[in-house]
């Protein structure tokens, strides 16, 4: 997600954070200009359209996930990986990555146009066959989806069950059960 403290990452940034507290559909871009402190005029020469910011915001969340799949990729199976994995995603959720699985749980009927929701659905699936193989047994499978389940559910919350304690006691609970969902699989991929 934005990266640096230029106009485009605050409006990128800023424009997120409405869409995840108000709506996509009830945040003008006059509002966004406002938050930022800039014109109307300003934020058109970065963003004509509120449909470009959140492409934009996937884009950069597909960028981030991308990276943390290469590295997964490159790195051979161990709970070392797998404390490097929860420790790459714990880190993305709390940044403004986390922004773009916001947006999805805060706009569920923008979020399944095909555009922004299977950009979700693809970087899950790559991350889980980064991690688990790309031809996993069920155990194997379940287990990867699992752990980016807990991450996501911890560092994020979830609207039915609440996280007691917030962010931060969440967080740390998902990266705990994370590393208990992987840790059978280190030895057994590795071999």
């Amino acid at each position: 997600m934005p990266r640096g403290g230029g106009t485009r990452e605050q409006i990128l940034g800023t424009a997120m954070r409405l869409f995840v507290e108000q709506g996509y559909d009830k945040t003008s871009l006059r509002e966004i200009a406002e938050a930022v402190g800039v014109t109307k005029a300003a934020l058109y020469y970065h963003f004509r359209t509120k449909d470009e910011l959140v492409s934009s915001a996937l884009a950069e969340y597909r960028d981030a996930v991308a990276e943390i799949v290469a590295w997964l990729r490159a790195t051979p199976p161990s709970l070392e990986r797998n404390e490097g994995f929860v420790d790459r995603m714990t880190e993305l959720m709390a940044s403004d990555g986390g922004l773009a699985l916001r947006f999805g749980q805060a706009n569920p009927t923008l979020a399944e146009r095909e555009e922004f929701g299977t950009t979700h659905v693809d970087a899950v699936r790559s991350l889980v066959e980064a991690l688990v193989g790309p031809d996993p047994d069920a155990d194997a499978a379940i287990r990867g989806t699992m752990a980016f389940g807990a991450l996501v559910i911890g560092a994020l919350g979830n609207a039915v069950l609440p996280i007691p304690g917030g962010p931060e006691p969440g967080a740390a609970a998902g990266r705990t059960v994370a590393l208990e969902v992987l840790a059978p699989l280190a030895d057994r991929l590795h071999g």
